[in-house]
C-alpha cells in the first residue's frame, strides 16, 4: 500500500510539470543548469591535475 501511495505522488508530480508550461521550462533550466555545473567541475579537475 505505501509503495503505491509513493508512486501516485511521482505521477501527480511529473504530471504537473508537463501540464504547467513555466514549470516545465524553470524544470529544464535547473537540469541543463547542473549538468554544465558538473562538466566545469570535472574540466576543472582534469585541467588541475594536469598542471600541478
Amino acid at each position: 500500500m505505501g509503495k503505491q501511495k509513493h508512486y501516485q505522488f511521482w505521477r501527480w508530480l511529473i504530471l504537473s510539470v508537463v501540464r504547467i508550461k513555466k514549470l516545465y521550462a524553470l524544470t529544464w533550466g535547473v537540469v541543463i543548469l547542473l549538468i554544465i555545473a558538473c562538466l566545469k567541475t570535472d574540466l576543472a579537475r582534469l585541467l588541475g591535475s594536469l598542471w600541478p
